[in-house]
């Protein structure tokens, strides 16, 4: 049946009344300031399926940058960042200095303004910076630091499953919120829509509070991806494991799981609280502030001197300029030698992927490595489509094929790099709320670099007669697949 005979079941008043919606949705959608080809996309859904059109445009079409711009919510929450992080900032203001001194005229210091621009942030010092790179590793060392807890755990994550591992983990917390610690869980409510959350349940009877984010069902396709632990404002986590088994051993999906993690201690830590405190401010149950000193690191007078430098890019599908893709794309476009990119899918928008085909017509060394056993068809279907210009441009493009790969990672020179949660897929570009944790410093860059040639022992590397030897079918059903960007 189609959306006019549906129509005309409708009884008249409710004709109009929907009438009058779509004519002021179609006003809104060209009055926003969108990409031509986008705007065009959604007004012919609206024209040719005025009935479904209007419901998918509700839930995956409005543009959330504009809203949040017009209720203002966003210029309070940005105040409020800026008067709570700077004590944070002006007691680390040497680190800045030293950074301009140490890394002068080269790739670091467009990519750390890149990143300032927007976040309200600045570089700061890590007193440690450590890198895992298997899931047994990380959670073997996060369940050590959650024991040690003294005053207060921060767990903010996309999926948190309930299996062999939270068994583990919700025990030490469970002993920690019995010790007098506080103990705070976000969690992506879509992200966990299909796990048990008696676990959950559990620890928030014991006195934690636990909250599911992004509840609003217009919001339902813009979700919150970011990874986040901070403990006693000394130890932060961030990068792309969830909680759950299956990132230590694959579970029974995947004969393997490989992904990659970071721990940073030290005045960096502050950059990811005020991450965690920026959503739980945001939650509208309370607006509690977590930005008070009390969830911040302590004043290290030796810090400036003797830290690793970092600093925390992040954005939301609010954010006006994107710093975490603004980043990367800055890094990529100023590349001299070398960028090599980790991510589990690859439906990239056409701003990150020109700038990455200008990098290898330029002659720079452009690696991309994406998995290789897909946990979803269809951005694995999606992703070759993206492979032949790429490599026609002198890139190469490697499938992982141990197992599930999920890393998200960037070494550009071999000297600066990055770890965080952000895919190469445009709902992490453009939608989610991502972040990506900029390590200013060669020999970690080292350890990122030796671990992606570590992986490529593991890869097939894709061939221009790789991408050729696909039939008809196989294009078509790629390209179609394609079509669904903006919501794989």
């Amino acid at each position: 049946m189609s959306n006019f005979s549906l129509a005309a079941l409708l009884p008249g008043w409710v004709e109009i009344i929907f009438f009058i919606y779509w004519t002021f949705t179609i006003v809104l959608l060209i009055m926003d300031d969108r990409e031509p080809s986008i705007t065009l996309a959604w007004l012919f859904v609206l024209v040719l399926l005025p009935l479904i059109g209007v419901v998918f445009y509700i839930f995956f079409g409005r543009d959330w940058k504009v809203v949040a711009q017009r209720k203002g919510w966003i210029q309070t929450l940005k105040r409020v960042e800026t008067e709570e992080m700077s004590p944070i900032y002006q007691r680390n203001a040497g680190a800045t200095g030293r950074f301009a001194r140490e890394w002068a005229g080269t790739i670091a210091l467009p990519v750390s303004r890149a990143i300032t621009s927007e976040n309200v942030s600045t570089v700061l010092p890590a007193a440690s910076v450590e890198l895992f790179v298997t899931g047994k590793a990380k959670f073997a060392r996060l369940k050590q630091d959650l024991a040690g807890a003294q005053r207060f755990i921060h767990l903010q994550y996309f999926i948190w499953e309930q299996d062999r591992l939270t068994a583990e983990i919700v025990p030490i917390l469970l002993d920690r919120l019995e010790a007098g610690v506080e103990v705070r869980i976000m969690y992506d409510w879509m992200g966990c829509i299909t796990f048990k959350k008696r676990e959950l349940k559990q620890l928030a009877h014991a006195g934690a509070i636990v909250r599911a984010d992004v509840t609003d069902l217009l919001r339902i396709n813009y979700r919150n991806h970011r990874k986040i632990v901070v403990i006693d404002g000394e130890i932060g986590y961030t990068g792309g494991m969830n909680v759950g088994q299956e990132y230590i051993d694959g579970g029974e999906r995947f004969a393997t799981w490989r992904d990659t993690h970071l721990r940073i201690t030290g005045q960096s830590v502050a950059g990811l609280e005020k991450l965690f405190g920026s959503r739980w401010f945001e939650h509208k149950k309370d607006h509690e502030d977590l930005f008070t000193q009390k969830y911040m690191p302590a004043p290290d007078p030796t810090a400036v001197e003797a830290g690793t430098l970092v600093e925390i890019a992040a954005q939301g599908v609010e954010d006006p300029w994107s710093a975490t893709r603004r980043a990367h794309m800055v890094a990529i476009g100023q590349a001299e030698e070398s960028v090599w990119i980790q991510s589990p899918y690859f439906v990239p928008d056409y701003s990150i992927y020109d700038v990455m085909i200008n990098a290898a017509l330029s002659g720079i060394d452009v690696r991309f490595m994406m998995t290789g056993v897909p946990d979803k068809r269809l951005p694995f279907f999606a992703a070759q489509t993206y492979y032949r210009k790429l490599i026609e441009a002198g890139g190469k493009v490697y499938l992982y094929k141990a197992g599930f790969f999920h890393s998200k990672t960037i070494v550009v020179d071999g000297v600066i790099s990055a770890v965080g949660t952000m895919n190469m897929d445009q709902r992490s570009l453009k939608l989610h709320k991502e972040l990506m944790c900029w390590v200013f410093d060669e020999g970690f860059a080292r350890q990122g670099a030796d671990a992606f040639l570590a992986d490529m022992e593991n890869c097939h590397e894709v061939t221009l007669d790789d991408v050729l030897a696909a039939g008809r079918l196989k294009r078509f059903r790629n390209q179609a697949a394609r079509l669904l960007s903006n919501v794989l």
